[in-house]
């Protein structure tokens, strides 16, 4: 049996050792590292950004492109120059780390009660430092909803300018002396390579690329066109319905282009100055509140407080603006421990009544199903064999190519449901119980993400021996269930990482995430994932039919669900599904006449001035995409909001006196 397929512990403790030392030659960067309280507490900013997260980063280095800007970055976790966030293919094995929040859910009542990780990154780049790195925005009328809904200046065509912003889209037909160029080795695959120019950007700093195609993950893609799937030329152009390999970010080196690592690590952003403005990187700080006070009966946000790397209760004051980026989870948290939220917390000082903080949770569930391929199909799961590890591993480290510099989910679909399963809409319709919470006819209803590995609950178990496998696993893309984000406070309860701290010496106060998904609470969810697995099902055995790749089902297996039995395949969804990591929707956008909304049109969190929230949180609905391109999108738009809004020189003026 082999240790580094079987084990998932070995890994981990391998890589955090890795990591360990990596820490040590860059702690202290120019810029960065813990709280200085002799240098930092008497220095003044003008925004205090809260979560080094991807959109924290993607905030601070733009508004640092004024030079008269002074940036502070609070991030909770520490630098992700590290090898686990270099190598694109490891990143299942960073969950349940120090590299993430450690969250879990309340029991799901309506998923066999289950206790479900919930993982998001605690290191400068968040989630974009241990996420699989698809690049894909949804479709356009995902956007044009988001206008529909209250928020006109977020339609698709306002979008599109700030998806592009960002992207450095290396086109893979460009010759390795091009800057933008392949750097590596690797093979080819021309017809899964296609693009449209005119929907993407080249000269943003986060790369874009395509890398690593098993051939089992070109079988899935053609097994999808064999089963009357169009292969799409271009998930992030004209349509997101279709067929093909998966774009990610992944530079053209062949390592991760994290959040942090293409707008923080380019020479001169951090710390900045000259012809930029200064970023400061706090590592090792936890928010603990924003801090608001009263001015001319105005609420007024003025800084923060925070427990830095000494366990030290620390407080910062912005010039300008305190910018909340802690995520879908984060972000709410503060918000409740600042007292602004629903209702009055319970040892939590009230100061704004806000009935959205929190709400809306909404997420993409997904089921997988897992087969045994032929000898002869290379999949990730035999190259990380202990018989073939050391060749993989020279293939990285010399050529950019092999298992690690895979994005691990190589290729995927996005399909609608009266494609796939016409007899279960018409069935769904007659009985009166069919939901169609997508934004318009191309947008999808599932997602089927392609991964030639054995890897189940979050990589937590691997493959029994170093055979071949491949999965495929189901993304509900518009969950017709919702849940929340809470918030309990207790005195003086232990610390863990998923609580903050507010106060000092005997009266401290503990305040911990409470994430209820509320996950198949509509049990409309569980039979959209039943149609699913019956479509992986007939995915599979074209496969299975494939001289070379073979594919064999082993987990469930049809005997343990059988494919002609509804009410099994609920119950399968019900106990074996999963998050797929896509949170938000809990601190929403919207107008006025959202009572649930948290925040305007421009990111102004409602009743409190000089506040604003800058995540996935904000999004006024879960869009049918991989949520990292989105959420970059709004950071890189609210970046010029706010250049906007402090462009009136009687601006500052005017705030100043509030």
């Amino acid at each position: 049996m082999s240790f580094l397929a079987a084990d998932p512990v070995i890994i981990r403790k391998a890589l955090v050792a890795a990591d360990k030392v990596s820490h040590l030659t860059n702690f202290f960067q120019a810029g960065r590292g813990p709280w200085n309280p002799k240098k930092d507490a008497s220095d003044q900013f003008d925004f205090v950004i809260l979560g080094g997260g991807s959109a924290g980063c993607v905030l601070a280095s733009r508004l640092a492109e004024d030079p008269n800007v002074k940036v502070l970055i609070l991030e909770a976790g520490y630098s992700d120059d590290v090898l686990s966030s270099k190598i694109p293919s490891v990143f299942p094995f960073k969950f349940d780390t120090d590299a993430e929040w450690g969250l879990r859910t309340v029991p799901q009542e309506h998923a066999k009660s289950r206790v479900m990780m919930q993982p998001r990154g605690k290191a400068i780049g968040g989630s974009s430092t241990l996420n699989a790195m698809m690049y894909h925005r949804g479709p356009a009328s995902d956007y044009d909803e988001w206008g529909q809904l209250g928020n006109p200046g977020w339609s698709y065509e306002k979008c599109l300018p700030y998806f592009k912003k960002s992207e450095g889209f290396n086109d893979p037909d460009l010759p390795p002396s091009h800057p933008q160029g392949p750097a590596t080795q690797r093979v080819r695959k021309l017809k899964y390579e296609t693009h449209d120019p005119k929907y993407h950007g080249t000269e943003g700093p986060w790369q874009v690329t395509f890398h690593n195609l098993y051939g089992v993950s070109e079988g899935f893609i053609e097994a999808n066109i064999a089963e009357g799937v169009p292969l799409n030329k271009d998930f992030n152009g004209e349509s997101t319905l279709g067929v093909n390999r998966i774009q990610t970010f992944i530079d053209r080196h062949a390592v991760r282009s994290s959040l942090s690592r293409a707008f923080l690590k380019q020479d001169g952003v951090v710390p900045g100055g000259g012809k930029r403005g200064t970023i400061r990187v706090v590592y090792g700080a936890t928010i603990s509140r924003v801090l608001v006070h009263m001015r001319k009966g105005v609420n007024v946000a003025y800084g923060a407080e925070f427990v830095d790397h000494t366990n030290a209760t620390r407080r910062v004051m912005a010039v300008r603006e305190v910018l909340l980026c802690g995520g879908a989870f984060g972000s709410p948290h503060i918000l409740l421990a600042s007292g602004i939220g629903p209702v009055p917390q319970p040892l939590i000082p009230h100061i704004h009544t806000l009935p959205g903080v929190g709400a809306n949770l909404a997420d993409h569930l997904g089921l997988s199903i897992t087969f045994k391929a032929r000898h002869r199909c290379p999949t990730i799961s035999g190259d990380f064999s202990a018989m073939n590890f050391p060749k993989t591993l020279f293939q990285y480290a010399a050529r950019g190519i092999g298992a690690l510099s895979s994005q691990v989910a190589e290729a995927a679909n996005f399909v609608r449901l009266e494609d796939i399963a016409p007899e279960f809409v018409a069935r769904e319709k007659a009985n009166g119980t069919w939901q169609d919470r997508a934004s318009g006819p191309q947008s999808p209803h599932l997602e089927v993400i392609f991964v030639p590995c054995y890897s189940r609950k979050h990589s937590t178990i691997l493959a029994p021996d170093m055979c071949n496998y491949f999965h495929m696993v189901a993304l509900l893309m518009n969950p017709c269930s919702a849940g929340t984000v809470k918030v309990t406070a207790t005195k003086t309860a232990a610390k863990t990482k998923t609580s903050t701290r507010l106060g000092e010496g005997s009266e401290q106060i503990q305040v911990e995430t409470v994430v209820d998904p509320n996950y198949f609470s509509d049990p409309f969810d569980a039979r959209v994932l039943g149609e699913a697995v019956k479509f992986m099902r007939r995915l599979g055995k074209r496969l299975h039919d494939h001289p070379d790749f073979g594919g064999i089902e082993v987990f469930p297996g049809e005997a343990a669900v059988p494919t002609g039995d509804d009410r099994a395949l609920e119950e399968f969804a019900r106990e074996y599904s999963e998050s797929y990591y896509h949170p938000t929707s809990t601190c929403r956008m919207g107008p006025t006449s959202d009572l649930l909304a948290v925040v305007d049109e421009r990111l102004n969190v409602r009743g409190i001035e000089r506040l604003r929230v800058v995540d996935a949180s904000v999004m006024p609905k879960l869009p049918a995409a991989h949520t990292c391109a989105p959420t970059v999108m709004i950071a890189e738009r609210c970046a010029d909001m706010i250049r906007e809004d402090w462009s009136d020189p009687d601006v500052e003026a005017v705030v100043s006196k509030l």
